[in-house]
């Protein structure tokens, strides 16, 4: 069976962006395991991060990440 290149390039399109995702939202873990926070405060990040994971890490880097280190 053979694939045109318009279905490879989309497929490796996909690839890259699922692993783009993954890596965000890896990112957004260690990023909050290592932020000056109370324990709580982290198991709720990293919750939200697991439940919403794109969005809760966008959340993470743009208000979480910012609030620990000005409060920290």
């Amino acid at each position: 069976m053979t694939h045109s290149v318009p279905q490879l390039a989309l497929a490796a399109l996909i690839v890259a962006l699922v692993a783009a995702c993954v890596l965000f939202v890896v990112g957004a873990v260690v990023s909050v395991l290592r932020a000056p926070l109370a324990a709580g405060l982290k198991l709720v990040w990293i919750v939200l991060v697991c439940v919403a994971p794109f969005l809760g890490s966008l959340l993470w880097f743009v208000i979480g990440k910012r609030h620990a280190y000005a409060t920290g």
